[in-house]
């Protein structure tokens, strides 16, 4: 049974959101019915918070804040959630929605689906130097992909492409194995290791520094607010 084709009405959702109060397991549930593990736990929370009005359809067309789904998106590349953690986090009634932006952001297309027209930065061609830069200079800035975007010129698509490639082989992976690709044959000299270790040190110092500027901000803030009282 193809649970994606599916839909369920209340009272098929309410049928088994019970038999899980009368003490059948989830996964049983699944097994013997069919129904997706994800959305029989999407419905037991959903009706334990909302009663009956959490089990009925919500509006799949909802518009989203562009800079909602970016943020949504970025965490769920950064690798540390899942899609039913930011459903649940951010309110959001299906998985499907979140995977949809993640596949368009991957994709170099924009997730601002309210204009007519829209016009995506194109990718450029770049050295195996300048990916590896990139790359690094992602990873020690928190998986900032929407700042590195624009401060390299460079594509959505590209950024995650060469991100995703160099924390699964480093920076060999980042190698242009296409034709001959003479100006980027793969083997760095000492040179310019030590220049990519030195832009990788001084990246990760600018994120420490700004997080310390911040920091000591809120400090400053708390203090003021305590003599105010």
């Amino acid at each position: 049974m193809n649970g994606k084709s599916i839909r369920y009405s209340v009272e098929e959702k309410l049928k088994y959101v019970q038999l899980v109060e009368q003490g059948m397991t989830v996964t049983s549930i699944e097994t013997r019915f069919g129904i997706r593990h994800s959305n029989m736990k999407r419905w037991v929370e959903n009706y334990q918070k909302d009663g009956i009005e959490g089990l009925k359809q919500k509006d799949t067309h909802h518009q989203y804040p562009v800079e909602l789904k970016e943020e949504v998106t970025q965490k769920y590349l950064a690798g540390y959630t899942s899609y039913d953690q930011l459903a649940k986090e951010y309110q959001i009634p299906n998985i499907a929605v979140i995977s949809r932006w993640v596949a368009l952001y991957t994709s170099g297309k924009s997730l601002d689906t309210t204009r007519r027209k829209v016009i995506m930065k194109d990718g450029r061609k770049t050295t195996q130097l300048e990916r590896i830069e990139i790359a690094q200079w992602i990873i020690a800035h928190q998986m900032d992909y929407t700042t590195a975007i624009q401060k390299f010129n460079v594509s959505q698509g590209q950024v995650y492409s060469w991100v995703k490639k160099f924390k699964q082989g480093g920076q060999e992976a980042l190698e242009d194995r296409r034709g001959k690709a003479k100006e980027d044959h793969g083997q760095l000299s000492e040179k310019e290791k030590l220049i990519l270790e030195n832009k990788r040190l001084k990246a990760q110092l600018e994120n420490m520094a700004t997080e310390k500027a911040v920091i000591l901000k809120i400090q400053e803030l708390e203090r003021r607010n305590a003599h105010k009282k």
